[in-house]
């Protein structure tokens, strides 16, 4: 046959046509089986992204298309070709990639929720905590010795824990002037921390120093002063005592609340005319010849008690201030340290206040030794004060102090000097009359032996 190839074109045979179908058909059903796939992992994925929600618009997206699809056409439908639009939800919604995450051979689905505040709407129930002792108890009159009855009873065995609030307001409830007042907050301290297994917070001790504070100070008008020096020396003494637990929690504003007033007393029986100088020469005397303290104590006047248990507090509580702030439970074993750490609730040291204060109360009851040797001493052998100087208001209050001692004591000596002076002339005039009455009485004397030997002549 001599036809062209390019005249006339092949024609297809059946075996080429069948290939052919056979191909196309192939391809469609592979892509009918992976479209089918891929919805029923989509369909998983958001059947399990429903069911972890909290929202109701997408729980009711849901039963929407569980309505919309067939239960036989299910297999056959892929639910990211269907648009959705269910109240404020989007087609991107529905399927979120934060929500829900896909593998790669569209077999399995993972499903990962993220912890993200923004897309979750969170419900906050407050729950009222239970009442307290004395809320339970409804007292008509609120006095620290009604709280402390109750609070003792409640808290009976270790059978339950006592609140720092009620603590608080069984110090709020003392009463200005009622000494027993003062007296109870002291004893609930110590009862407390002992067997209730009470942790005092800087809260409660507040309240406790100025409920303490306010009872021990009289409300009369006219005073000299010595009441006020003994409510300070009270409340310093209880912070002071490791039964009370102030250690752990009094602040140093606190501390220099109790100097101010300690301070005013001073000033109060300075203006009365007392003299707030103490000198104990013979207890001094006493020590060094080895009888007890108790004998030295007894020969001081009460004025003079007084004023060195004031003295006494005010280096006690420099010098405990400066304990607590040098970190003692670095050179503590672990259990001790352990202990002492869950009680301590705060470290603060003596701020320039406090010396000032200090050192003022000092140089007016002992002078500026004392001074010396109670408040600047222990301060300065502190570990975390070799890089530091004492304030220089108190090196100058310390300076004053020392030159008025001065002029005192030069005044003293003039006045001693001027009495001597006056009592020798005052004995040199009597040993004068002395000798004129004795010239006098020889005299006498020598006329009356006369007149004997003339009577005895005439005889």
């Amino acid at each position: 046959c001599n036809c062209n190839n390019a005249a006339f074109p092949l024609v297809a045979t059946p075996v080429l046509l069948r290939s052919r179908r056979a191909a196309t058909l192939s391809f469609t059903m592979n892509q009918l089986f992976r479209g089918v796939e891929r919805s029923r992992c989509y369909l998983r994925a958001s059947r399990h992204a429903f069911s972890t929600s909290e929202s109701a618009s997408a729980i009711y997206a849901q039963n929407l298309i569980a309505q919309h699809l067939e239960p036989n056409k299910r297999r056959s439908h892929s639910i990211a070709s269907m648009p959705i639009a269910v109240g404020n939800i989007s087609d991107r919604q529905f399927l979120r990639t934060d929500s829900t995450m896909l593998c790669s051979n569209f077999s399995s689905v993972s499903v990962a929720k993220k912890d993200d505040n923004r897309h979750r709407r969170v419900d906050v129930h407050y729950q009222r905590p239970a009442s307290s002792a004395l809320e339970q108890a409804n007292l008509e009159e609120v006095t620290p010795g009604h709280c402390i009855f109750v609070l003792q009873k409640h808290a009976a065995n270790g059978a339950a824990m006592i609140r720092q609030s009620d603590f608080v307001t069984l110090c709020e409830s003392a009463r200005p002037g009622k000494k027993k007042d003062a007296k109870v907050i002291a004893t609930a301290l110590k009862e407390f921390k002992q067997y209730s297994r009470f942790i005092l917070q800087m809260a409660g001790c507040r309240a406790a120093v100025e409920g303490m504070l306010r009872g021990m100070t009289p409300t009369w008008k006219i005073q000299d002063g010595k009441p006020r020096v003994q409510a300070a020396v009270f409340v310093a003494e209880q912070i002071l005592d490791e039964k009370t637990g102030m250690y752990f929690a009094v602040e140093t504003v606190m501390v220099d609340k109790v100097l101010e007033e300690l301070q005013k007393g001073l000033f109060e029986m300075e203006e009365n005319g007392l003299n707030l100088r103490v000198e104990n020469n013979a207890g001094e005397d006493a020590a060094e010849a080895g009888e007890g303290e108790e004998s030295s104590t007894k020969e001081l006047s009460a004025d003079d008690k007084i004023l060195s248990d004031a003295l006494r507090v005010t280096g006690e509580l420099v010098r405990f201030l400066v304990k607590r702030k040098s970190r003692p439970h670095l050179d503590m074993k672990k259990r001790a340290r352990r202990v002492y750490l869950k009680k301590l609730q705060i470290s603060g040291g003596p701020y320039a206040s406090t010396m000032q204060l200090a050192t003022h109360i000092s140089i007016l009851i002992g002078g500026s030794d004392v001074v010396q040797e109670s408040i600047i001493a222990p301060w300065e052998e502190a570990w975390w004060t070799k890089h530091k100087t004492v304030d220089p208001s108190v090196l100058q209050m310390i300076e004053a102090g020392a030159a008025m001692e001065l002029e005192q004591q030069k005044a003293l000596e003039a006045a001693e000097a001027e009495k001597e002076a006056e009592g020798e002339d005052v004995e040199g005039d009597e040993s004068n009359g002395d000798d004129v009455d004795e010239e006098g009485d020889g005299e006498e004397g020598d006329s009356q032996n006369a007149a004997e030997s003339e009577e005895e002549k005439k005889d």
